[in-house]
């Protein structure tokens, strides 16, 4: 669950939230629902956060990015070296509309 794990969750919690703030008051219990799952979803996130940063500072040898791959080099060490990726932009955009939307419909709702 390293790497870009905790924005996923992260993006649960909010929309739960969200989600459970505007659920109507006939439905108030799964507004709960959705609440406190949200907020359960924000802490798993923080946890993931704050668990990749402890990991890489305490443990080197461990890779910084996931989008990488170690590769022995004629001088006999081990390097890292990046992947590249085809939708590393498309991901990014995505990402950029969902935040948009988001906030977009807690405003206007």
């Amino acid at each position: 669950m390293k790497g870009q794990a905790s924005w996923m969750w992260f993006m649960f919690g909010a929309t739960q939230l969200l989600l459970g703030s505007k659920v109507s008051p006939e439905l108030e219990i799964l507004g709960m629902f959705l609440n406190a799952n949200g907020g359960g979803f924000l802490l798993v996130a923080l946890y993931f956060l704050l668990k990749r940063d402890k990991l890489d500072e305490l443990n080197p040898t461990t890779r910084k990015s996931e989008r990488t791959t170690l590769i022995r080099g004629e001088d006999g060490q081990v390097h890292e070296v990046p992947i590249a990726t085809k939708d590393s932009k498309f991901t990014l955009v995505l990402n950029i509309i969902w935040f948009v939307m988001m906030i977009g419909g807690w405003t206007f709702l």
